[in-house]
């Protein structure tokens, strides 16, 4: 019987153990096809990344390029630009019951360049200052004047500095520099001027600051590179009998790099706007060379002394 029974079963054990087998061969077939899947999936994903950042490399030089093209930024006039600041023109003469007069504007900038056409000038102050306290109280009528036309001129007042206050006869001409630019503003814009009388009146007012526009914040001409541009060169100058006279810049003490401005220049239709490095060359006869910090051209010359 126990024979029968061992005869019965070994033919179960058999089928079991091929079931067990297909099924265990079965598993390592599917861990075998998983790890396959998942390897090409890494692969893929890799292949993803290289692809991605090989294209954010190319696109850098790209970007560089394009900010390299959109160098010096460029203030172009607008008709919106000119519209509203012939509106406040409008509002200020109003204000202080002057009879309408165009105004007289710069180009691209659309700030005053003078007071062109209005009489006896404006009334900034409206009662008589203290005696002894004059002086501060017509830089104060002029200091409220700014803060209140601060869209006619072009700039908020806590962006701009009194550098120097002239007196001449019955005027003081103030000189106020704007600051709100990374770097000094050079050349021919950057400053304005009002001529007040001693009244009070605001008689002249000459206003060349310059819109804050985006440029390079760090030179990519270093200071030593812009130095070595301007030694070997040969400047001129006619003297007083009319002659032309001849300087070399031959040694590196006659060049002095003195800082990085901003240099807006006029050209055509608009305002180029450049980083620049203010160079002097020569000595008791100089002149100041303006060198691109971006670009390495020399951009500007213009003579410190003339005989």
């Amino acid at each position: 019987m126990k024979g029968q029974k061992g005869t019965l079963l070994a033919p179960s054990f058999e089928i079991m153990n091929n079931l067990l087998s297909k099924f265990f061969s079965r598993k390592k077939s599917a861990l075998r096809v998983f790890r396959f899947c998942a390897g090409m999936i890494l692969r893929i994903i890799t292949s993803l990344l290289i692809v991605v950042l090989s294209a954010s490399s190319e696109a850098s030089p790209q970007s560089q390029s394009k900010g390299k093209q959109n160098y010096p930024a460029l203030i172009k006039d607008s008709p919106e630009a000119r519209t509203k600041a012939e509106r406040e023109w409008r509002r200020m003469l109003d204000s202080y019951g002057i009879p309408p007069t165009p105004p007289d504007l710069y180009p691209m900038t659309n700030t005053p360049r003078s007071l062109l056409g209005i009489s006896g000038g404006i009334p900034l102050l409206t009662a008589k200052p203290e005696p002894g306290t004059e002086p501060f109280s017509r830089r104060g009528a002029v200091k409220n004047f700014l803060d209140r036309w601060r869209d006619l001129i072009g700039i908020d007042p806590s962006y701009i500095s009194l550098i120097s206050a002239d007196v001449s006869g019955d005027t003081e001409r103030l000189t106020y520099r704007q600051a709100n630019y990374v770097y000094p503003v050079a050349g021919n814009f950057g400053e304005m001027v009002a001529v007040v009388r001693m009244d009070g009146r605001l008689m002249q007012l000459d206003d060349r600051f310059v819109p804050v526009v985006d440029l390079p914040l760090k030179p990519s001409t270093d200071r030593d590179t812009a130095a070595k541009k301007i030694l070997g060169r040969t400047f001129s100058y006619t003297d007083i009998a009319g002659r032309e006279q001849r300087i070399p810049i031959g040694a590196p003490n006659e060049v002095s790099v003195k800082r990085l401005v901003i240099l807006p220049i006029e050209k055509g239709d608009s305002i180029e706007v450049r980083l620049a490095w203010e160079i002097i060359a020569g000595r008791s006869i100089s002149w100041t060379v303006y060198i691109d910090a971006v670009n390495g051209e020399e951009i500007k010359v213009v003579q410190n002394f003339q005989t």
